[in-house]
């Protein structure tokens, strides 16, 4: 079940989810760079992390950001001082043109997706040559995948051989990563100062320990398609006609 997005909102707004937020944007934000002409969209429900980019970015002059909400999750207005950046999307069919964007970001989005390696391939198609997408993904070998009250309890949960395998077959192959919430979430809720406290904990025991999975990949352009990309072979349908059948492309 995709939660709406009024229920991501409030979780984002209590003490507990802006703890969660801070810890995460600071693994986004050590994976993309600085650029101040870039073109960033956030494809999910990316508020909190676009709101860390877009002042880090803005502090060098520059920047443009757009937020897109997929359709079965809803929409709301971002961000508060001016007009509005957020846009009710497809998300396999984003309204945007071939090579157009520098930065990309998914959070609460591919654990969604019915079909996550077309989502990935449609992810590579409107990222430029050598851009960057950093994707957020509640991992499977943690308790988070499984707390319900956050929006890292829905979906489906990866682990990070899981994860590497299907964004390299969309020429998305990763080349960093980092996990973030390192503390279970059932006992810390109304004590969220000590999640910043675990995670300092928990990077030094292990790396993968956090709750949270957060992978950076680059577009590779290698002179061919995303693995299955190729042209759509014609379905075999039968249709009846002078009493025979007979197979026809759809």
């Amino acid at each position: 079940m995709h939660p709406d997005v009024l229920t991501i909102y409030r979780f984002y707004q209590s003490a507990f989810g802006q703890q969660v937020a801070q810890l995460i944007a600071g693994r986004i934000l050590q994976f993309l760079p600085v650029r101040p002409d870039a073109v960033t969209v956030g494809l999910g429900y990316c508020l909190p992390y676009l709101d860390r980019l877009a002042a880090r970015t803005l502090a060098a002059s520059g920047g443009r950001f757009v937020a897109f909400m997929p359709a079965r999750q809803g929409v709301c207005h971002w961000p508060g001082h001016t007009d509005n950046r957020t846009c009710l999307v497809e998300p396999l069919d984003l309204p945007l043109a071939d090579s157009s964007v520098d930065h990309m970001i998914l959070v609460h989005a591919l654990e969604h997706a019915a079909r996550p390696s077309a989502l990935l391939r449609e992810i590579w198609r409107v990222l430029a040559p050598n851009g960057h997408v950093v994707i957020v993904v509640p991992n499977r070998l943690r308790a988070w995948s499984a707390a319900e009250a956050t929006p890292f309890g829905h979906g489906r949960p990866y682990s990070k051989g899981q994860l590497f395998s299907v964004m390299s077959d969309q020429m998305l192959a990763p080349d960093n990563w980092d996990t973030a919430l390192a503390m279970p979430p059932f006992f810390i809720h109304k004590m969220p100062r000590l999640m910043r406290f675990g995670d300092k904990v928990g990077a030094m025991l292990s790396r993968n320990l956090g709750g949270a999975l957060v992978v950076h990949a680059q577009k590779q352009v290698y002179g061919a398609l995303p693995k299955g990309s190729a042209k759509a072979q014609g379905v075999p349908v039968l249709t009846q006609s002078s009493g025979s059948y007979f197979k026809t492309d759809t």
